[in-house]
């Protein structure tokens, strides 16, 4: 094996999809800062709405849409249900990684796909089940409290540069997913040629491949997940094991309501990781 080789290949790969990556993520912070407005009124009509649209919110690719969920819980415009919507439906970064692998090629379309509708209609179930769970047992929740709301200057180039596009999207985003990509294409690659590899992604190995999937979930960070789209990509792992992943792990997404109550942050993590795991059990265990 030629380290040389696999470490350009693995960095070009990286770059490529970086690239596509920065690409979509300004595409998309534009298009919801520019629509949040609108959308978020048709959340407080009523209930059922507020767990749809909590689950789009999520869905959008990146933070920035859970992010929008999150000034709404906190200012006490959306209940526990529906933060558990948005958090269950998002992919946060991964899933600029996973339309930036579908661009370059190395991951298909349906799967995708499929993984972010089901994540939507999940996001709703388990919205209108976490509210049903903490009005059964009385479960407290979401203080209220003052979010800071854009400035007019909100769409002024320099504004949208400098705060979004660098101070976000360069600062906080782009240099990590960067290094989570390279570290697990090249990691990955690096590795797949030992045989206990192959054995560990096999059989009954596959239910503790889900147990530490879930547990990477929990972690309130995008980055560690990277590994398990990219050994999807690869076929190593089924679909069950990324969607329980998938459905724990909010990226960024957590990080505000973290600071505002780290009380709710636990219960949130708690709800989504019991709700992953089980799914994902009962789907390996039919061959999913």
């Amino acid at each position: 094996m030629d380290l040389s080789q696999l470490f350009i290949g693995s960095l070009k790969e990286s770059i490529k999809i970086t690239l596509i990556i920065f690409v979509l993520m300004v595409i998309i912070e534009l298009l919801v800062l520019k629509y949040k407005h609108k959308i978020t009124k048709i959340a407080t009509k009523n209930r059922f709405m507020s767990y749809a649209v909590s689950s789009f919110f999520g869905s959008v690719p990146g933070c920035i849409g859970t992010f929008v969920m999150d000034s709404m819980y906190m200012s006490g415009l959306l209940g526990f249900g529906g933060i558990i919507a948005a958090m269950i439906s998002t992919s946060g970064d991964e899933a600029f990684l996973m339309l930036s692998m579908i661009a370059s090629g190395n991951l298909k379309v349906a799967p995708v796909l499929i993984l972010f509708a089901v994540l939507f209609g999940l996001g709703i179930i388990g919205g209108i089940a976490a509210d049903l769970f903490v009005k059964k047992f009385g479960i407290k929740f979401c203080r209220r409290c003052t979010i800071k709301r854009h400035k007019n200057e909100e769409f002024k180039f320099k504004h949208i540069f400098k705060e979004h596009i660098y101070r976000h999207i360069i600062r906080k985003h782009i240099w990590q997913i960067f290094l989570w990509v390279f570290a697990a294409i090249f990691l990955i690659e690096l590795t797949s040629g030992f045989l206990f590899v192959g054995n560990l992604f096999s059989g009954n190995n596959l239910f503790f491949v889900l147990l530490i999937a879930s547990l990477i979930g929990l972690l309130p960070i995008s980055g560690p997940n990277v590994f398990l789209i990219v050994l999807f990509s690869k076929g190593s792992i089924p679909f069950s094991i990324l969607l329980a992943n998938s459905i724990i792990q909010d990226g960024h997404g957590l990080l505000p309501i973290m600071g505002f109550s780290l009380e709710d942050a636990v219960k949130i993590k708690l709800f989504n990781f019991l709700y992953g795991l089980g799914l994902g059990l009962v789907l390996l265990s039919l061959g999913f």
